[in-house]
């Protein structure tokens, strides 16, 4: 953008919108997730394109209108305006309700742009006349005006292309709302700000807002926010286990406390492709389903992300949840180490030829993980931890046997 003028976007619309005839306002921005194409005529917002607007199918769901009528209109309108039509013909949505979920798309593009400047490009024509979903666009323009200028300095200062991350041994305050649930759940995807608007799908003031009140409680930071490492001392029995939250390879995210009422085996291990983790693995798949009668819930955590895990563990078919925590938070907390000594162990041998024969050259592959000392927990229904087993050396598993035990133990307390 060196050498082309700045412009403040609102000076713009707000000029166009006195302009007779088909426009369309191309805005270009430094952070090009900010970039938003408007088609007006005579006063009329029309057709937009921004990175913050879900598809149109989003919206009409979340105004009410069944994924089935959705379908049908896709299928017998020919096009989005024909699509539109179709459900206004057939009763799913009524004039109100359309030019209502207009304004708020409307809305959703302007309120990332309205208070910056950017490069234009204007273009006279296109085919607008026949568009059905169109808002007035002085009063969204104004609306839009407001919703920023009330937005706080902290809210302001956000871009659209930063990312944000959840602390995993930090809690979602209690009492948070529906919002800042689904913020803090969405944010364990690693998506930049303008894709979280777009995937909740939440409006950028709102989305703001929930982000900076994560924040100030510490449940969320900013990617390059992250504090120096501190390895906590290691548990005993009695401690109570210390909560996290971490996105599985499923797609969800489990956190600890909510499996409370019941025993839980949980195991660290070190990355997805670990030939010493994926043999001890396996073993656990095998046993799953006598550990699901008896009412165990085994829970893995992995030092790579969730991309990895599935390229790696993943290949396994794990049946329990299969957590990632590439930064290793959780592992700190719960007191686990590194130790050369333990990973060339010779009494590894046999597990580690197994694990290469699992996962073939991909073993070799580390995520800074290569010295790390995988442990177990195995964690009362109370929260309480009965047993830490912190491995001496890599493949120095705890016995299942030991595990069998502590849950008969608990079934005839």
């Amino acid at each position: 953008m060196e050498g082309m003028q700045l412009l403040p976007v609102a000076q713009v619309i707000n000029h166009t919108l006195d302009t007779s005839g088909p426009t369309v306002l191309e805005f270009a921005f430094a952070d090009s997730s900010l970039n938003t194409t408007l088609q007006m005529l005579d006063g009329q917002l029309l057709r937009l394109k921004s990175n913050f607007l879900p598809a149109w199918s989003v919206s009409l769901a979340d105004a009410g209108v069944s994924p089935q009528a959705v379908t049908e209109a896709n299928l017998h309108g020919g096009g989005l305006d024909g699509g539109l039509a179709y459900l206004l013909e057939r009763g799913h949505l009524d004039e109100p309700e359309l030019q209502a979920l207009a304004r708020e798309r409307a809305l959703t593009a302007l309120v990332p742009i309205v208070g910056r400047s950017g490069i234009v490009q204007v273009h006279a024509g296109g085919n607008a006349s026949a568009f059905l979903a169109g808002s007035d666009g002085l009063q969204v323009l104004q609306k839009a005006e407001r919703l920023v200028h009330v937005m706080g300095e902290a809210e302001r200062a956000l871009q659209p292309s930063q990312r944000f991350e959840v602390s995993p041994t930090a809690s979602l305050p209690a009492g948070s709302g529906g919002h800042a649930e689904r913020v803090y759940r969405a944010a364990m995807r690693g998506l930049t700000l303008a894709e979280l608007s777009q995937r909740l799908p939440m409006r950028w003031d709102r989305l703001t807002r929930e982000v900076t009140a994560l924040t100030e409680t510490g449940a969320l930071r900013a990617q390059d926010a992250r504090g120096p490492r501190q390895v906590r001392p290691r548990l005993q029995a009695g401690d109570t286990a210390p909560d996290f939250c971490l996105p599985a390879m499923n797609g969800s995210d489990l956190r600890l406390s909510d499996l409370r009422g019941q025993p839980v085996w949980l195991v660290f291990n070190r990355q997805s492709t670990c030939a010493l983790c994926n043999p001890h693995n396996a073993q656990l798949i095998a046993l799953h389903g006598r550990l699901r009668a008896l009412g165990v819930s085994v829970v893995t955590v992995w030092g790579s992300t969730v991309e990895d895990l599935r390229d790696g563990v993943g290949r396994l078919v794990p049946p329990y949840p299969v957590l990632a925590d590439p930064n290793d938070e959780t592992y700190d907390a719960y007191g686990l180490h590194f130790s050369w000594a333990g990973t060339l162990d010779p009494r590894n041998l046999p597990t580690l030829l197994q694990g290469v024969r699992m996962m073939g050259a991909k073993a070799l592959k580390s995520d800074g993980e290569f010295t790390r000392m995988p442990a177990e927990f195995l964690i009362n229904p109370d929260g309480t931890v009965h047993r830490a087993h912190y491995n001496a050396y890599g493949s120095d598993w705890l016995p299942v046997e030991d595990v069998l035990a502590w849950e008969d133990a608990l079934r005839r307390a």
